[in-house]
């Protein structure tokens, strides 16, 4: 297999960008809900942002490429006490046209992390598509496993009825965020138990609080705020940054109030808001680890994407 492995640089963007394009039409075939736009410009701006970086290799086959991978870091406490580098969505590809796509991806991994692991980097993650199962099952065998994922739903398709009942739904001016400090702290401690074993950066926790794009919809009962759910312009990979979508980046609801309707409730509250200002689609990140989480999202919004981490033994030295 005639394959040459090089430095990811500009020169390649043009046909990486086409390769990226081609899996996020493959996605859509299994989330149609996805923005049905050219995010041609937004790849392009990425991956020369990318092409800056330490770590990336794109693999040529006969003098086309055939597929890509790059990495962005170091950066110190990375999933741990150790360095580590992230790939975002669009930061690989790898071609349908190539005969075996999970080998390609397999390789290029093995050679993007001969070259992170010389400079003492031992973790590492990226971002896939959620129905790619040959990349995926490759990036698993290579000891990576599944810590989160992004979910999409187009909100003309939702329909949730809700009975407030006593309950008082509304979206808190930016004064009042103090209010859900207490239910915040509690989704923290929930993140620190087990199985999710989450710890908390105290110092971007209270940054959260600041967040100019941040938006808090609230449920009260009696004059208490019993749950909230946030929502942010923009998540964590392109897709989110589309100009008619919205992101839920946080959620809690008291104990005393779940299986009774509540969260649903204000996700619908949520949902009507949106509807008014015109917004097309609504986007949600989750961890994985946290099966609450994932069962709750997993009744209104279809995955597009995994990310999957791996920490490398830091006793290896190359």
């Amino acid at each position: 297999m005639n394959i040459i492995f090089e430095k990811f640089s500009e020169k390649h963007i043009e046909e990486a960008v086409e390769l990226a394009l081609a899996e996020l039409e493959a996605e859509r075939t299994h989330c149609p809900d996805l923005p049905c736009v050219d995010f041609s410009e937004q790849l392009t701006g990425m991956l020369h942002w990318l092409s800056s970086q330490q770590f990336g290799k794109a693999a040529l086959y006969d003098g086309r490429l055939v597929g890509y991978l790059v990495f962005a870091g170091p950066w110190d406490g990375f999933f741990g006490d150790v360095k580590g580098v992230f790939s975002p969505l669009g930061g690989s590809a790898f071609s349908y046209e190539f005969k075996n796509r999970g080998r390609l991806a397999s390789m290029l991994f093995a050679s993007a992390s001969e070259e992170f692991v010389k400079q003492a980097v031992f973790s590492c993650a990226l971002s896939r598509y959620a129905h790619d199962e040959e990349a995926a099952r490759s990036f698993v065998l290579n000891g990576f496993g599944i810590r989160c994922s992004d979910s999409v739903r187009e909100i003309s398709s939702f329909a949730i009825s809700y009975d407030p009942g006593n309950i008082h739904f509304a979206e808190l001016p930016p004064n009042e965020f103090e209010r859900i400090r207490e239910l915040r702290n509690g989704l923290v401690k929930h993140l620190e138990r087990a199985p999710v074993f989450f710890p908390t950066d105290m110092e971007r926790y209270e940054q959260w609080f600041k967040n100019g794009d941040l938006r808090v919809f609230a449920a009260e009962a009696d004059g208490e705020i019993i749950g909230f759910i946030s929502l942010e312009d923009e998540a964590e990979n392109f897709i989110t940054r589309h100009n008619t979508m919205k992101n839920i980046c946080g959620a809690y609801f008291d104990e005393k109030y779940r299986g009774k309707g509540t969260a649903q409730g204000l996700l619908g509250f949520i949902i009507e808001t949106l509807k008014a200002e015109g917004v097309t689609h609504l986007g949600v990140d989750c961890e994985t680890l946290n099966p609450t989480a994932l069962n709750f999202w997993g009744k209104y919004f279809g995955p597009y994407t995994y990310s999957f981490a791996r920490r490398i033994d830091e006793r290896i030295v190359l």
